[in-house]
């Protein structure tokens, strides 16, 4: 009876102990959310009159528009892309994907660029990576500092900031499903990719989305509740339709080119502007790839690109 007591107490200690823990990283969560990401360029602090700065798994993403414009470049954004224009360079970046084009070039960033409450949030490598500019991040501080090739040594106090009003992205009306109005767009340089996915793997059934990740590409989920989730290649994976969305990537090192899809598990997804809100029993693929120096973007149901890739 008293060994009985005795592993019921440990029990009870373990699970208190584990409470514990529990509610000691929640604190420390709940802390971090709560503390307010300052970026400043050039010295000169950034002002964010809406969507701000946020913190999600040790990343920094921050409205594209507001960073973009205070580093001197002019922002556009039409159906669901990020236009870019800095001196001589253009740049390019559709919403729910992880693919920067600049130029003739892309990029791969580790997180896909999203649409939120109006804004186009993207990770602080975007800054760098596509933009060119030195970025330095003070966890403690809670301070990103941006420095570009032509700062001065002039310093400029951060708490008067130039405040430039800006103008949200332009809301369309809404449309019906567009499902057989337009064919789904290939990619005319690599399909490799596509093939893979979509001739005979990705499959719809039941409200879920059952897929293998294909050897030699990445692919990662990306939902507001579970964050962003790396897959891993030769695994199957099963996701209900509703929430999240799941971009694949593929990489050829020699041609310097990357092949990527999104599937969009949410049909009332921002970027969609409603055009499958109607649309019952099936999910959307989105895909955008460079063609004659230009960005084009194409989606379409999962259904309709699998009936082009085994017509293909």
């Amino acid at each position: 009876m008293k060994r009985k007591g005795a592993i019921k107490n440990e029990k009870k200690f373990m699970m208190i102990f584990a409470l514990i823990l529990i509610v000691s990283s929640l604190g420390q969560v709940v802390s971090a959310a709560g503390k307010e990401v300052t970026v400043t360029v050039d010295s000169k602090k950034v002002n964010f009159p809406d969507g701000k700065p946020i913190m999600e798994e040790n990343r920094v993403l921050i409205p594209v528009r507001f960073v973009s414009e205070a580093l001197g470049a002019n922002v556009d954004y039409k159906n669901q892309t990020v236009l870019i224009k800095q001196s001589e360079k253009n740049i390019s970046m559709k919403v729910n994907t992880s693919i920067v084009t600049t130029g003739d070039k892309k990029i791969f960033l580790d997180v896909p660029a999203r649409l939120q409450k109006g804004r186009v949030y993207v990770p602080l490598r975007f800054v760098s990576e596509a933009l060119g500019a030195q970025v330095d991040w003070n966890s403690k501080k809670f301070l990103v500092t941006i420095t570009t090739a032509s700062a001065t040594t002039k310093p400029t106090d951060p708490k008067d900031p130039e405040q430039q009003p800006e103008e949200k992205p332009e809301q369309k009306p809404e449309q019906q499903p567009t499902t057989g109005n337009k064919p789904f767009e290939w990619d005319t340089k690599k399909s490799d990719l596509a093939m893979e996915l979509f001739k005979n793997n990705v499959k719809y059934a039941n409200g879920k989305v059952t897929f293998t990740v294909p050897a030699g590409s990445s692919a990662q989920f990306l939902s507001i509740q579970s964050g962003l989730v790396n897959l891993q290649p030769g695994k199957q994976y099963t996701y209900p339709e509703g929430k999240g969305s799941i971009t694949f990537a593929k990489i050829y090192a020699k041609e310097d080119y990357i092949e990527s899809y999104t599937v969009l598990l949410d049909k009332n997804d921002e970027s969609l502007e409603g055009k499958y809100k109607n649309l019952e029993n099936d999910v959307i693929v989105a895909h955008d790839f460079v063609k004659n120096n230009k960005l084009v973007s194409s989606d379409s149901t999962l259904t309709e690109v699998v009936k082009s890739a085994q017509s293909r």
